[in-house]
């Protein structure tokens, strides 16, 4: 699987968001930043992107769940995941879904960088015949 892939971190916070976001691309990711779900669902929408993973922050973006439903439902070529802690993972999936985060807060860049490599690989082994 080629790091070539595009990558869109929905993260509320710029302080937060900016660092990951320059680390992913050294690490070889076109990565878009959105600050909410409105903005991360306008560049989903955007043709042009080639959006392929969404990484939602679910401390600063409260609809993250909502989100990941959107997404679900009208982009289910695109990967999804969530990050956040404990605490707002299970306020959030009672009102949503059963899935809670699949990274904690605050990221380990590297940590972040694995689980995005391995999520994109196993879509790919899917849709390999």
């Amino acid at each position: 699987m080629s790091d070539s892939a595009v990558v869109l971190l929905v993260e509320g916070d710029i302080v937060v968001r900016h660092p990951l976001a320059e680390y992913l691309r050294e690490c070889g990711f076109t990565v878009f930043e959105a600050a909410n779900s409105e903005e991360a669902k306008a560049a989903l929408n955007a043709r042009e992107l080639h959006i392929r993973l969404v990484l939602v922050d679910m401390q600063t973006t409260s609809s993250g769940f909502a989100l990941r439903q959107w997404i679900l439902k009208h982009k289910p070529s695109v990967e999804v995941m969530l990050a956040g802690s404990v605490e707002k993972a299970v306020e959030g999936a009672a009102e949503v879904c059963e899935d809670g985060p699949t990274i904690t807060k605050p990221y380990e860049h590297h940590l972040v960088l694995d689980r995005i490599r391995q999520t994109l690989a196993r879509r790919a082994s899917k849709k390999a015949p």
